[in-house]
């Protein structure tokens, strides 16, 4: 097992996800080396963040209790091979608006959150009925940009900034 290299994907602000790969008894700091430096006052994740999805209704101005993790723990311990998904970031959290039909909602995010998992928060947030909620995406405030889903808010916001609006708008399907 210790030659066996573990395929995982690294994430950074600002930058498209790049695959790596990396033995067990590698530690994580020696790992995230190999892409350069690593800078000062870097938080680092490991897996995707669905936390939000469990917070009560009721709930406003929620914040995930996602983590950083010691990168000089082995990423054996860090259980890549089962995360598969690192993430650096300036953030601890990513405070996130979502504006809908004059409400707004706001949550602060690990910046392990993908785009899908917002979404869904904030469909549920505003109670929107589960049929109709489909066809209701995010949109980059003051923007035509609809993220993809699988997109982590890590990947959006730019390198000193530590928050992001969205708009919950309809999705328009090509006619065709």
């Amino acid at each position: 097992m210790e030659n066996v290299e573990i395929e995982h994907f690294h994430h950074a602000q600002g930058i498209k996800p790049s695959v790596m790969m990396a033995t067990p008894s590698e530690t994580l700091r020696v790992v995230l080396g190999r892409l350069g430096p690593i800078e000062d006052g870097i938080f680092v994740f490991i897996g995707e963040c669905e936390e939000s999805l469990k917070e009560p209704i009721e709930v406003e101005d929620g914040i995930d209790a996602h983590e950083p993790v010691d990168i000089d723990l082995t990423i054996d311990v860090l259980e890549i091979h089962r995360h598969r998904h690192v993430h650096r970031h300036h953030c601890r959290h990513v405070a996130v608006d979502v504006s809908f039909v004059g409400r707004d909602k706001r949550h602060k995010f690990s910046p392990a959150t993908t785009i899908g998992v917002v979404t869904q928060w904030a469909r549920k947030k505003f109670k929107l009925d589960p049929d109709a909620a489909a066809e209701f995406v995010l949109q980059i405030a003051g923007t035509q940009t609809q993220p993809r889903s699988d997109e982590h808010l890590g990947e959006l916001v730019a390198k000193t900034m530590c928050s992001i609006s969205f708009e919950l708008v309809k999705e328009e399907t090509p006619q065709g």
